[in-house]
């Protein structure tokens, strides 16, 4: 039950860590890159797996941080 608990946490500050990246990537967007159909299929089909994985990554070594403070 713990182990399960805790994915779910894990899962949840993925998501959270994913929409504070997709709001600061957005605003930088929409300040350099010029709007056409180019630029929202680059952003749909390499940003966003960018942000995602990287979302991943810094939710595991904020988990990893937690567990060592312990």
């Amino acid at each position: 039950m713990k182990i399960v608990i805790e994915k779910i946490i894990y899962f949840v500050f993925t998501i959270v860590i994913f929409i504070v990246l997709w709001k600061i990537t957005s605003e930088l967007w929409e300040s350099f890159v010029p709007w056409n159909y180019k630029t929202d299929l680059l952003a749909a089909f390499v940003v966003a797996p960018v942000l995602i994985v990287v979302s991943f990554i810094l939710a595991s070594l904020s988990f990893k941080v937690i567990k060592e403070n312990k």
